[in-house]
């Protein structure tokens, strides 16, 4: 085919797309000036410019990929793009899924993979992996052109086989290599402690069985005679939903804990049930950070907007949808994002969650952040944690 020809083509079946778009925007919801086929039309314009005054002849199904790739990201962190390749390696992914992994939640916000939270102990830890550092590499493949599906597929594996991150630590401009093994998936322990009479619940995670542990938790703290509780949701960003929606129930005898919603996802509403409370009306302080996502979020802004707790510390990631992968005619697929988490109040989860009370966890660090300024190195005092414990009753 000539480098005319192949134009025509191309062109062509843009023009097509865009018709059958006009046809189904028409009969859906009447002409729009500003919807997409208005926007194909630019879309075409743009791939003549390139195609005939480009600086050399490009390779247009490269451009295509990373226009697809921009595209879905640019609706949100969690819409993706697969191109054929990809999209057959979910396939055998999903088919024969992949039994270790990296004990890390990643996101992508800022073109890159970033590190929303690190289990702690474990191996990805131990290796250097740091809560907001960014991987520019997963085995010498740009997360950049990659979707964030792709990237979380990288990180799975054989349990014991290696894999290559390059990465960015805060305060670093230069990568660094990091080394990590995958492992078994496994839940990371529940912390429980008194401290000043306060009950603290640290919880690293949302997996399967957690809100069980969390309720003999609370049984045994304040059995132990703790006046008041504190839930530490710092730095949790793995798990379901489901138990972050269980979770929150714990503390409500009544209300709505989150409703999911999308153009064309009735809204489904999850309310608390009497029945499963095991503290209703105890002091409740709520600890928050960048590293809360997900459905920590929808946990702590359950009981933030039903006025049971208050939220102390930094703003929360921001982290709540659901996808649906949607296959394409070619052998690619879109990852997609069809519904949102909203809080009690109304407001997009997604949009992260203010606290009552803002405090920094170290002295001289900056909001949002939660690590030492820069050169400061030792232990360092938990300012978050004596503030939640302070407003619970546990003292100055």
């Amino acid at each position: 085919m000539t480098r005319k020809s192949g134009l025509v083509v191309l062109v062509f079946s843009l023009v097509l797309v865009a018709s059958l778009t006009a046809g189904a925007v028409w009969r859906r919801s009447g002409p729009d000036p500003d919807g997409p086929v208005k926007q194909m039309g630019i879309m075409v314009e743009v791939y003549q410019h390139i195609y005939d005054e480009y600086v050399t002849t490009p390779n247009l199904p490269k451009v295509s990929d990373g226009a697809l790739h921009g595209l879905l990201e640019s609706l949100d962190s969690d819409s993706s793009y697969l191109n054929p390749a990809e999209y057959k390696a979910y396939q055998a992914a999903q088919q024969n899924p992949p039994a270790g992994g990296v004990e890390a939640v990643v996101s992508k916000r800022v073109g890159y993979a970033d590190v929303v939270d690190v289990q702690p102990g474990g191996d990805a830890a131990q290796a250097g992996l740091q809560r907001g550092d960014f991987i520019e590499a997963i085995d010498d493949a740009g997360t950049r052109e990659l979707s964030l599906e792709e990237i979380r597929r990288r990180l799975q594996g054989a349990v014991g086989s290696r894999v290559t991150l390059s990465v960015v630590h805060l305060h670093e401009s230069d990568p660094v290599k990091v080394v990590i093994a995958r492992v078994a998936p496994k839940m990371a322990p529940l912390g429980s402690k008194i401290e000043n009479g306060v009950g603290i619940i640290t919880v690293p995670g949302f997996e399967s069985g957690r809100t069980a542990q969390i309720a003999a938790a609370v049984k045994s703290l304040t059995s132990q005679g703790a006046k008041a509780l504190v839930l530490d949701l710092r730095n949790c960003g793995a798990g379901t939903y489901a138990e972050g929606e269980a979770t929150a129930n714990l503390f409500l005898g009544q209300g709505t804990i989150t409703y999911l919603e999308g153009q064309k996802f009735p809204r489904l509403t999850t309310s608390a049930e009497a029945s499963k409370v095991v503290d209703a009306s105890g002091k409740l302080e709520v600890l928050v950070n960048f590293g809360t996502s997900g459905p920590a979020e929808v946990a702590a802004a359950a009981l933030q907007g039903n006025g049971r707790a208050q939220l102390v510390g930094d703003r929360s990631f921001g982290e709540g949808s659901a996808q649906k992968m949607i296959p394409v005619g070619d052998g690619s697929a879109v990852w997609l994002s069809v519904a949102r988490y909203y809080t009690p109040k109304g407001k997009l989860v997604q949009d992260g969650l203010t606290p009552d009370v803002m405090q920094v966890q170290y002295a001289g660090a900056l909001p949002d952040f939660d690590y030492p300024p820069l050169g400061v190195t030792g232990p360092q005092a938990d300012l978050q944690l004596e503030k939640a414990v302070a407003l619970a009753g546990g003292g100055a």
